[in-house]
């Protein structure tokens, strides 16, 4: 009776195909929320807020699940709305064209909304970029730290990432000078891959 028990307790639990699919778009729908706030985070000047509920339901009412489309806000110099589509809705006329529609709607409801292809929002190498910066958005070098990253900006120009994390004493130096990148301190090209080579410039706000 015992190893009958147990080997009910660890048989997996059945899942219908319906359910499957519902599962495969909310974990979906997670991962274009992590990348929009990976973009948000790497860009510096960015900040991401959240869902935007007004727009999400302009969204049901045309059809939608609340897992279909990535709808986010973000700020900037204004609040800009993210609707993301994945590539299935995308590729289908009628769900796009709702896609589009609900684009319409939001303007008209006084929202600055963006509609954004997942292909665009995915495009690399820049997502890589900006997940691999967001990770040490929370990493940050004392006021000796920063003043040794900007004074050699200031004097030598765009300079290598290694280069600079040469400077520092941070135990993750290469992470601290993506962490000032995230503060909007220091820029960087986004389009290339990062490398040990990559340029850092300063940020616009440090720029004359």
């Amino acid at each position: 009776m015992t190893q009958t028990r147990s080997r009910s307790i660890s048989a997996p639990i059945p899942t219908s195909p319906a359910a499957q699919q519902v599962f495969r778009r909310i974990k979906r729908n997670e991962r274009l929320h992590s990348d929009i706030k990976s973009l948000a985070r790497a860009s510096g000047d960015h900040d991401y807020i959240g869902a935007n509920a007004p727009v999400e339901a302009m969204a049901a009412r045309l059809g939608f699940k609340s897992f279909d489309l990535a709808i986010a806000d973000i700020r900037c110099s204004t609040i800009v709305t993210f609707i993301v589509v994945p590539f299935a809705i995308w590729q289908d006329k009628v769900l796009r064209g709702r896609a589009i529609k609900l684009r319409s709607e939001a303007k008209s409801a006084g929202h600055h909304v963006i509609l954004v292809p997942q292909a665009v929002l995915q495009r690399e190498p820049r997502l890589s970029n900006a997940r691999l910066v967001s990770r040490s958005a929370k990493l940050r070098l004392d006021a000796t730290g920063v003043m040794s990253v900007l004074g050699h900006l200031v004097e030598h120009g765009a300079s290598p990432v290694s280069e600079l994390a040469e400077l520092l004493t941070h135990f993750d130096p290469i992470g601290a000078i993506f962490g000032m990148l995230v503060n909007g301190d220091i820029s960087i090209d986004m389009s290339e891959p990062i490398t040990p080579m990559t340029l850092v410039d300063l940020g616009k706000r440090y720029r004359s």
